[in-house]
């Protein structure tokens, strides 16, 4: 099934679909190994795994769309992919749809922010007017419909983030995406204010109860130290059926690789012995199954000629 309307299907018939933020396939290619459904390619996350810099506009449409297109060809689960602010207006940025179409992307979200993007928990941010923002959705939508009609396009609305932003601004202008053609629409809080999430939702379904939201579990929100720390279970219950912990994978691999270079330098050899003790009964333990070397050295049987191979092996 093409990964478009698989997400479709999904987001149709499961009561929630969860996932993390990756920035390599092989971050990726162990989501689809434990049995996610989807794959997420964080814009936070590929700024700082490939240019150690801040999520402030810095990447390029042809950047996340090679960054997604590496992702998307990696797993066969479909890949969702941070389009940021669509990297243009209403006109320019339909070539970003094109691209991650043809990249092999199931969807995108594209937020109302102004250019230069920045995080959606930076402060410093603005947003388009909302007519334009509009405007903007509504090309996005055409363009897809053109394209691939199946292709999943997330419209996101930072208001919230902005001077003066309010949720009334925010429940406008998710409903005005929504009338112009988005699948998914997604507001992205400031914090993990469940009265703010819940009335946003209920607003917003009351006029597209069939079109579903995304909730950002994101870590700027340190759930851990918070008074609402909600679980996925009743955050779908409202109505989002899509929950992305935008930066998990990220974030997990800078705390696990910082434990073991700080053990390698106070430690030495013994932080080895100790990785491999931990990842005993992992599949990564085993790199070169774990990428397929079983597959390639069928083929060089099959098809390299015996001279060689007897001075291979």
């Amino acid at each position: 099934m093409d990964s478009s309307r698989e997400l479709r299907n999904l987001l149709r018939k499961e009561e929630y679909v969860w996932t993390t933020g990756v920035y390599t396939p092989i971050q990726a290619k162990l989501l689809e190994m434990v049995g996610l459904k989807v794959a997420y390619v964080s814009g936070y996350s590929c700024s700082i795994g490939y240019l150690t810099r801040p999520d402030i506009g810095f990447l390029t449409m042809t950047e996340m769309v090679e960054f997604a297109g590496r992702v998307a060809r990696a797993v066969r689960i479909p890949v969702i992919s941070d389009a940021d602010d669509g990297y243009g207006n209403a006109v320019t940025a339909t070539r970003t749809v094109e691209e991650f179409v043809r990249a092999g992307v199931a969807a995108i979200h594209v937020e109302d922010q102004r250019f230069p993007k920045r995080c959606g928990h930076l402060a410093g941010k603005t947003v388009l007017p909302f007519q334009e923002a509009v405007l903007k959705v509504r090309s996005l939508c055409r363009t897809r419909d053109q394209v691939d009609p199946d292709f999943v396009l997330i419209a996101r609305t930072d208001v919230l983030g902005t001077k003066g932003g309010t949720l009334e601004e925010a429940v406008r202008r998710a409903i005005a995406f929504a009338d112009a053609g988005a699948d998914v629409l997604w507001a992205e809080f400031t914090g993990p204010d469940d009265e703010r999430a819940w009335d946003f939702a209920e607003r917003v379904r009351a006029e597209h109860p069939d079109v579903p939201l995304l909730f950002n579990y994101s870590s700027s929100f340190r759930w851990t130290k918070s008074r609402s720390r909600l679980r996925f279970r009743e955050i779908a219950s409202r109505g989002y059926k899509l929950i992305i912990v935008s930066m998990g994978a990220l974030h997990a691999e800078m705390a696990a690789v910082y434990r073991f270079a700080k053990a390698l330098l106070e430690r030495q050899e013994e932080a080895q012995w100790e990785l491999e003790q931990l990842e005993e009964g992992l599949p990564t333990s085993d790199h070169h199954s774990l990428v397929g070397i079983e597959r390639y050295r069928e083929i060089e049987r099959a098809f390299l000629p015996e001279d060689v191979l007897r001075e291979m092996y």
